[in-house]
């Protein structure tokens, strides 16, 4: 369905909803408060194909995934559901906000896949706006979808927010649908880049499992009853915040501290400590050079909530020219703190 049709379609449905304002306003009206309209928005589409892995485009990842979470939605009682395009064509930001807006959208949620630049992270995580009302639900929304996500094995980045050079949203999507007063989010499921994350999309079934995951995270949100299901999430707990009165921004310095020591070991393997701590948004992952920063392992997780971490390491089969050990630490934000060596 091409992109003009998608809008005259939506015009469509809102002059039926006037026409029948007006001759049945009573009605139409207590029926109006019960309906939770939710718009979804498979991100990327037509020239704008997202991150690529293989012949694998995010394009199509989203809208797969967008598919599954409106018919699973559909499944629960008193929620309309919606989709910014449900075919491969180009959309701006501002017309996937505008549609949202124009069917009155309690939420928009913006669906995605991951890629970073060095190729090294793994993991999900929701960006979420990073001021008032529109903080506090898309924190209590976007942890609900991450504690779905979870369930998978999948590593847990967190909700965040981020900001531009203007001191606004950086996403366009959150900040075009706050502008219209549309609270939004945006998921990035995994990454497509990383080996870690490689056995979590590599399938259309897949891909469908995580439209149902958000499609559970928000029922439970919205507290709804599936009689098709029966899935009950009424009164369903979530996570509160407070809504910050200032535009909440991303950590821009890197972790506070980073080090290692060597404690025990065999013939062929060291075992280390690698102690570390962030203030501002934790510490997520870890890696170690055993030849005092030449080569570096992958990154592994750092244990939620704690600021050190015990683990053996391989010995260099062959000699090198630094035998030493030092770690790199990377907090919320991926920002990378690196240690003093750790001489053997």
């Amino acid at each position: 369905m091409k992109q003009k049709h998608v809008i005259k379609k939506i015009t469509a449905v809102i002059v039926a909803a006037v026409l029948l304002t007006a001759l049945y306003p009573a009605t139409v009206s207590q029926a109006a408060k019960k309906q939770i309209i939710v718009m979804i928005d498979p991100g990327h589409g037509g020239e704008n194909l997202g991150a690529e892995r293989g012949t694998m485009k995010e394009k199509t990842l989203t809208l797969i995934t967008a598919l599954t979470l409106k018919a699973e939605l559909e499944k629960f009682e008193g929620i309309s559901v919606y989709l910014t395009r449900d075919a491969d064509v180009n959309m701006t930001l501002k017309e996937r906000a505008e549609a949202a807006a124009a069917v009155q959208a309690d939420f928009l949620i913006s669906l995605h896949y991951n890629m970073s630049a060095e190729h090294l992270f793994y993991g999900s995580e929701v960006w979420i706006p990073s001021l008032g009302e529109n903080y506090a639900k898309g924190y209590a929304l976007g942890n609900l979808v991450l504690d779905e996500l979870d369930t998978y094995g999948l590593f847990r980045r967190g909700v965040k927010t981020k900001l531009n050079s203007r001191g606004t949203d950086y996403y366009g999507v959150l900040r075009e649908s706050i502008a219209l007063g549309i609270p939004a989010i945006l998921i990035e499921h995994c990454h497509l880049d990383h080996r870690e994350d490689a056995a979590y999309y590599d399938t259309v079934e897949k891909l469908q499992a995580f439209g149902a995951s958000d499609a559970a995270a928000i029922a439970k949100y919205f507290g709804l009853q599936s009689p098709i299901t029966g899935a009950d999430y009424t009164d369903y707990p979530k996570l509160t915040a407070k809504a910050p009165e200032t535009a909440k921004g991303q950590d821009l310095t890197p972790p506070d501290l980073a080090g290692v020591e060597i404690i025990g070991g065999t013939e062929k393997t060291l075992k280390i400590r690698i102690t570390a701590q962030d203030a501002d948004s934790g510490i997520l992952y870890y890696r170690w050079s055993f030849d005092n920063g030449v080569c570096w392992s992958g990154l592994e997780a750092m244990p939620q909530g704690t600021v050190s971490v015990t683990t053996d390491i391989k010995r260099p089969i062959f000699p090198v020219d630094e035998s030493a050990v030092k770690v790199r630490v990377y907090n919320g934000y991926d920002g990378m703190t690196e240690s003093e060596s750790a001489w053997y």
